[in-house]
């Protein structure tokens, strides 16, 4: 049986090989994964998406993680009337803060743009 000696075509063979199994872990790591959410979100995968000077926000969970996702061309806040969160989020950008740990409807407004309200439901 005649061996193969050429340096290139073992290299090859090897590059082959590395380059299924790279292919083949990120295939199982895909099938694996799963997504936990702790709260409904809008289809950007925020809670609260800030669009056209305007606000949409989606029940969260107490205590859980808001994320904020601001899509407009201008820098936001989220602050809540009563100072239970207040958060910076610039153009383009998302941020997050902690719900408040309390179920209840929050009153909140951008205080740059004060015509700009909504409300944050904690369940």
């Amino acid at each position: 049986m005649k061996m193969d000696t050429n340096p290139r075509k073992k290299l090859s063979k090897i590059t082959l090989l590395a380059a299924l199994v790279v292919a083949l872990g990120i295939s199982l790591a895909a099938c694996s994964s799963s997504s936990k959410s702790s709260s409904p979100s809008s289809s950007s995968g925020a809670d609260i998406t800030i669009r056209d000077f305007a606000f949409t926000a989606t029940p969260v969970k107490a205590g859980a993680t808001v994320t904020v996702q601001n899509t407009g061309s201008v820098t936001h806040t989220v602050t809540a009337n009563n100072g239970s969160f207040n958060i910076t989020i610039d153009a383009g950008k998302s941020a997050t803060f902690t719900a408040p740990a309390t179920a209840g409807s929050y009153k909140f407004h951008c205080s740059i743009h004060p015509q700009m309200v909504s409300t944050l439901t904690v369940t």
